[in-house]
């Protein structure tokens, strides 16, 4: 078995029915608790009229920044692949990214479900396994980092507002703490890789499966500060077109919030949805997102509205396609890699 879908193939074991079926019931009943109590204090009839209303021209521009999400992700690993003078179709890495998503939704794992889905996509597609571990990495890195900028950026935002500024000092503290504990991890893992595993650890076959694959990672990939600039940007720009989501769905129930507000309330209603133990952040992120958009000076009804089409299109709507996509990816055998894909130098 090829190292990197080794490394990740836990996460598929791991992942039992059952534990998927609770944590799924569990996200959707506190999402159902959120709704109930949000139209508790709004008036039911105002808001089915506002969803009812949502402007068409307006739902198909958040469509058309999602489709931009996908192909943000995929020119991640485009990027990596080219710098290695590895050529593969963009098409089919875009719908590769949908399946990521999928997998991430389906069995809830803190990402790595959607690593595992990528690593096994990029080796069908017959990239090298010491490719596929360097795309994994750069991957996870840039996106830690961009979460880390933009987590930064809507504090700082949001700090201009007293009181509200006191109540996220402390989470944002935390999440922001959290993510530097792993990135100071993820730089020492790009800079020593197998090394970072203590030898006498070696023994035990998990720590030395890691360190194999930690050791087959391309290091001038890796180390190369241009390719990882150029992930941190496209990472990033998958947080604003989904800011931007936010921001049209809200127009199109006739909301006016600017994109700064829209911006905020997603990304900290993100960093809420990560922290909590909810699978998918059902119904925290919802939450979050519907009263900061309230705090900012939108109706309960309207932000409710906007936050609910937002998920559609980010949580509900890329199901179908997932599923279809996902028995490709997962169905068809993985042919043997020439290493000749591997042409850079070896770490």
């Amino acid at each position: 078995m090829p190292l990197p879908e080794a490394a990740f193939r836990f996460v598929e074991d791991g992942q039992s029915g059952l534990t998927i079926a609770v944590g799924w019931l569990s996200g959707v009943l506190v999402l159902g608790v959120f709704i109930t109590f949000a139209l508790h204090f709004a008036d039911v009839a105002i808001f089915l009229s506002i969803v009812k209303g949502a402007a068409p021209i307006w739902l198909g521009a958040a469509a058309v920044c999602q489709c931009g999400t996908y192909a943000f992700a995929a020119a991640v690993w485009f990027r990596v692949l080219c710098r290695a003078d590895v050529k593969q179709p963009f098409l089919g890495l875009f719908r590769l990214a949908v399946v990521q998503l999928f997998a991430n939704q389906a069995l809830p794992s803190g990402g790595l479900s959607g690593a595992a889905i990528v690593a096994r996509g990029l080796l069908r597609r017959r990239v090298s396994p010491s490719l596929v571990t360097t795309a994994i990495l750069v991957d996870s890195f840039t996106y830690y980092s961009s979460y880390l900028l933009v987590a930064l950026v809507a504090f700082a935002i949001v700090s201009s507002s007293g009181e509200l500024a006191a109540a996220w000092l402390r989470l944002t503290a935390a999440f922001i703490a959290a993510l530097l504990i792993f990135l100071g991890a993820a730089f020492l893992l790009i800079r020593r890789q197998s090394r970072i595993i203590p030898n006498a650890a070696l023994s035990w076959a998990p720590a030395a499966k890691l360190s194999a694959i930690l050791r087959s990672a391309r290091t001038d990939l890796l180390r190369d500060v241009e390719l990882v600039s150029e992930g941190i940007c496209l990472q990033t720009g998958i947080f604003l077109l989904d800011a931007a989501s936010l921001w049209i769905a809200a127009r199109s129930v006739g909301i006016d919030v600017d994109f700064v507000a829209a911006f905020s309330a997603f990304v900290l209603a993100s960093v809420v949805a990560t922290l909590s133990p909810v699978p998918l952040g059902l119904g925290t992120f919802e939450g979050t997102c519907t009263a900061l958009l309230h705090i900012m000076g939108s109706s309960i009804e309207g932000s409710l509205a906007a936050t609910l089409i937002f998920r559609g299109f980010t949580l509900w709507l890329p199901m179908l396609p997932g599923i279809l996509l996902i028995r490709k990816e997962t169905n068809t055998p993985i042919d043997s890699v020439a290493e000749s894909n591997d042409r850079g130098p070896s770490p």
